[in-house]
């Protein structure tokens, strides 16, 4: 463990461990601690804590209702992608993953093929 704010961090090992378990993220923690969030990253690390697999953040979480609606009213999913700025790939995906019944189009098709 190397650089003084690791060190500072010492002290209160059990703290952050505990404070992780229950789910702090690491920039939470850096906040409480005054630090950098990679800092608390290092000081897990170097403490032997296992870390958890951070959820992924995804363009279409911040407009997931409308993605969502644009699918119900019918559109395709390659005019939402276009829409929202994504492959159409991954519009079918969000909606696999958020349990929607969706059957592969015509253009689906067509894009695996040319693959």
């Amino acid at each position: 463990m190397r650089g003084f704010v690791l060190r500072r961090l010492a002290p209160h090992a059990g703290m952050i461990k505990q404070r992780y378990d229950e789910g702090a993220s690491f920039e939470d923690l850096a906040e409480h601690f005054e630090c950098g969030w990679s800092t608390i990253r290092r000081f897990l690390i170097s403490q032997e804590v296992p870390l958890r697999q951070e959820p992924r953040k995804r363009k279409l979480d911040m407009v997931g209702a409308e993605v969502i609606e644009a699918f119900r009213a019918g559109v395709d999913a390659s005019e939402i992608g276009a829409r929202f700025g994504v492959q159409p790939q991954t519009v079918r995906n969000y909606l696999l993953e958020r349990g929607a019944p969706f059957a592969p189009d015509v253009s689906a098709a067509a894009e695996d093929a040319a693959v």
